[in-house]
């Protein structure tokens, strides 16, 4: 294995980039190198003189979103009203688990939290009934109570 001088390894940089024609084989004759010696050194010699890389900003860390603080009564109302909405406990229990994710409560709490409420409603739920009953003129039923279907909708169509 030859070594070249630095010399050498410019001189078949300059013929590469000189652009002239049978330059790159005159070099790599008068070199003892091959060609493609000759482009590698080139090569080499372009990578050394680009210019350093800019160094980069710091990267910096995320910051972690701040844990909200749900005391339990707190808690407690955001899962009533969830459910209120039609969310099912075991959604809520997934909204609560981001929210909180070290101790967010399970479904079967939240079902807990949502049976206690229900009765301390019941009272005042009856009396609205009661009130609202003879004003109802029309009634709709929830597709539940028809077997989970919409036979007359022609987007709900059973195969």
């Amino acid at each position: 294995m030859t070594t070249l001088s630095l010399g050498t390894l410019v001189r078949n940089a300059t013929a590469v980039f000189s652009g002239c024609y049978g330059a790159v084989t005159r070099q790599a004759e008068q070199a003892g190198c091959s060609r493609q010696t000759v482009y590698d050194h080139a090569r080499q010699v372009e990578q050394r003189l680009q210019p350093a890389a800019p160094a980069r900003p710091p990267v910096e860390a995320p910051v972690p979103a701040p844990v909200a603080a749900l005391d339990e009564p707190t808690r407690r109302r955001v899962a009533v009203t969830a459910f209120a909405m039609g969310i099912s406990t075991r959604q809520i229990e997934d909204l609560l688990r981001i929210l909180l994710p070290e101790d967010g409560p399970d479904h079967s709490t939240i079902a807990r939290w949502v049976a206690d409420e229900a009765k301390k409603a019941q009272p005042v739920l009856e009396a609205l009934d009661a009130a609202c009953l003879p004003r109802v003129r029309t009634l709709a039923l929830d597709e539940i109570f028809f077997g989970g279907g919409r036979p007359w909708s022609a987007s709900n169509r059973r195969a």
